[in-house]
């Protein structure tokens, strides 16, 4: 247990990008987090003031026709410059949210700034600040939950953080409605499952284990079913595959931190079979290290 320590430690070390790595003081971070935030609040004011003056040129067409009012509203949309402010508003809002992720995680708890920024990435959960039931809605909680997966995959994370990034990924009615109907055998179509998988790694990093196992036999349990591993190989199936080996990975490094060897070892074994021809990410790479890392030092 002690050598695994030292070997979370030092993979937390290296892969997570640390305030001395990047020569950066608290302050620093700190610093470039308020930058991000203001360019995305600067694009976001530019798009909102494209967009209420495209509605006030669109009050007058009230009375055309409509074919005539939809040209008329694709044109100012190309004229505005839209497109432009909705990329760079996209854009400079992933730079900031990754910065605030990796802020939160770096920050010390005892900085006078660390509640402040918590509640910061609280405000990012789609439940407060998009519509419920909406496309933006999920858009957002899959966006925010893989932020959380590039620091969830090192092993050293900060237990306390790892229980605020399982809060915000934990799986809603609609996910726990689809693993009832697929435990009683009925067949729903196939939705994203990131965050549920992201859940289950946060979980574990908390030491809820039963919780993260649970959570991944239903993902295993779904993924098994459209996965069609004796069929040849095409765009749907080769994304389901990738999705199973994925969570057979995170089974793997469940069970081996569980103590059981012998079902990682298999759960390791099966998902190195799925799609050998694809590499796995990098952050399914560190997955795959800690796993036989823990692996090698159970059989000494």
């Amino acid at each position: 247990m002690r050598l695994y320590v030292i070997f979370s430690l030092c993979i937390f070390r290296l892969t997570l990008p640390s305030i001395a790595e990047k020569n950066q003081t608290t302050e620093e971070l700190l610093g470039k987090l308020d930058s991000l935030r203001f360019n995305y609040t600067k694009a976001s004011n530019f798009l909102n003031e494209n967009e209420r003056a495209r509605k006030d040129a669109a009050k007058k067409d009230d009375e055309l026709p409509r074919n005539v009012r939809q040209q008329n509203q694709q044109k100012r949309i190309s004229e505005s410059g839209w497109l432009e402010l909705f990329q760079n508003k996209k854009k400079t809002y992933d730079e900031y949210l990754s910065c605030l992720v990796h802020t939160f995680v770096s920050l010390p708890s005892a900085n006078p700034r660390y509640e402040e920024i918590k509640k910061e990435l609280n405000q990012q959960h789609p439940d407060n600040c998009k519509n419920s039931l909406t496309e933006s809605w999920t858009t957002q909680h899959r966006l925010l939950a893989q932020k959380f997966y590039l620091h969830l995959v090192n092993p050293g994370i900060d237990k306390k953080k790892a229980a605020f990034f399982a809060k915000l990924t934990k799986p809603g009615g609609g996910i726990k409605f689809e693993d009832f109907l697929h435990f009683i055998g009925i067949g729903v179509e196939p939705q994203n499952w990131d965050i549920q998988n992201i859940y289950t790694l946060a979980a574990l990093r908390v030491g809820e284990t039963s919780t993260a196992r649970s959570e991944n036999k239903k993902l295993i349990r779904k993924a098994t079913k459209y996965s069609r591993l004796d069929e040849p190989e095409n765009q749907f199936n080769l994304r389901i595959r990738k999705e199973l080996r994925a969570y057979k990975l995170h089974r793997a490094l469940i069970e081996v931190i569980d103590g059981k060897e012998k079902e990682a070892t298999k759960y390791l074994s099966e998902a190195m079979d799925i799609a050998p021809a694809h590499s796995p990410s990098n952050e399914l790479k560190k997955i795959i290290d800690e796993t036989k890392f823990m692996l090698g030092q159970s059989q000494q």
